[in-house]
Order: C-alpha cells, then sequence, then structure tokens
C-alpha cells in the first residue's frame, strides 16, 4: 500500500471516528442526566423511589408472564413439561398484577429480600474467607484474609441486627445508598459524553 493510500485510509478512519463520536454522544449524556435525575429523586423521596421500582418491575413480570403464557400454550403438543412453563408465566403474571396493585408493599418486601440476601452472602462469605485464611501460609496474606473474613461477617452481622430492630432505617439507608451511587454514576457518564464531544470536535478540526 502506498503512502498516499495509508494516509486516505487514516483519514477515513478518522472522520469516522469523529462522526461516531458526535452521533453517541448526546446519548451517553442523556444517559447521564437521567440517573442524576434518579439520583436526586431518590434522596429527596425515597418513597416515591420504591414505588417506581416495584412499578417497573410489575410490568415486566407482568408482560414476560403473559408471553409464558402464550408461549407454553403454543407448544404444548411438542414440549411434554409446557405446564411448568405455563405454571411460570401464570406466577409471573399474578406478581406483576400484585406489584401494580401494591407498588409500596412489594417496593418494601423487595427491598428486605435484597438486604437479607445481602446479610446471608456476607456472613457466608466471611466465615469461608477465615477458613481459606487459615489454611494459607503465615503472613500478611493470611493476615489480610482473617480480617476480610470479619469485616464481612460484622458488616452482615449488624446490617441484620439493623433489619430486626429498625428495618424501616435499613431501607432507607440503602434506598439512599442507591440515589448516591445513581448521582455517581450519571456524573460520570455526563463528563464521559463531553469529553467524547470534544475529541470528536477537535479531531473534526484536525482533519482536512
Amino acid at each position: 500500500m502506498s503512502e498516499t493510500e495509508t494516509s486516505s485510509v487514516s483519514a477515513r478512519t478518522d472522520v469516522s471516528l469523529s462522526e461516531l463520536a458526535r452521533g453517541v454522544w448526546w446519548w451517553v449524556l442523556l444517559r447521564g442526566i437521567t440517573a442524576v435525575a434518579f439520583g436526586v429523586i431518590t434522596l429527596a423521596s425515597p418513597a416515591s423511589a420504591i414505588l417506581a421500582l416495584a412499578v417497573v418491575f410489575g410490568v415486566y413480570a407482568l408482560v414476560d408472564g403473559v408471553f409464558a403464557v402464550v408461549h407454553a400454550v403454543r407448544v404444548r403438543g411438542s414440549f411434554p413439561k409446557w405446564g411448568w412453563l405455563l405454571t411460570q408465566g401464570v406466577l409471573s403474571a399474578l406478581a406483576g398484577l400484585a406489584a401494580l396493585i401494591l407498588p409500596g408493599l412489594v417496593g418494601l418486601l423487595g427491598a428486605l429480600v435484597l438486604l437479607w440476601t445481602i446479610v446471608i452472602y456476607n456472613v457466608m462469605h466471611g466465615v469461608s474467607g477465615i477458613y481459606s485464611a487459615a489454611g494459607a501460609a503465615q503472613g500478611s496474606a493470611k493476615t489480610w484474609g482473617v480480617v476480610a473474613g470479619v469485616l464481612s461477617i460484622v458488616f452482615g452481622v449488624i446490617l441484620g441486627i439493623l433489619l430486626l430492630v429498625t428495618p424501616g432505617a435499613a431501607i432507607l439507608g440503602f434506598v439512599w445508598l442507591v440515589g448516591v451511587y445513581a448521582i455517581a454514576f450519571g456524573v460520570m457518564l455526563a463528563v464521559t459524553a463531553i469529553q467524547v464531544r470534544v475529541s470528536g470536535r477537535a479531531t473534526a478540526e484536525v482533519t482536512p
């Protein structure tokens, strides 16, 4: 390939990257703004955030259940276990309807289930981590492994106690944590989108 052809290919590549940056950056920016807005709403009104998540789950479960029921009916002649698929679809649709009818209750129950899952995971992870570290050779790795396991168990126990004593406060703290994460993630996306936009403009100006 000659030098002229190489320069032409390089120029076309730069233009393509520039066009891609100009075409995609606004979508990334929109996602960032949406995430920040969700985070702000979550911090300002945690109850509204729980209701919104429950409604989104309700719509998804209902639609998924209906499709599963339809699919089960269609394959009943060729799929021997179509009844299980039908049951799954009915249960999913009922769960979706419950979430749409009682979004507050479903949202709270969902948050509690998730938090208790975190409790069980941390305790089990901590215990297994301590046993694993105990079998390692003496050194800093063993010490840090035991410390990490103990901290994981302590975190799980504290969270479990909070769920038993003040479940509302535990759920509120969890929702706030989600809100802070959403804001941080949204800001990161927005900054990335702006950087891509600026880079795309710079590339377009340099490209002849």
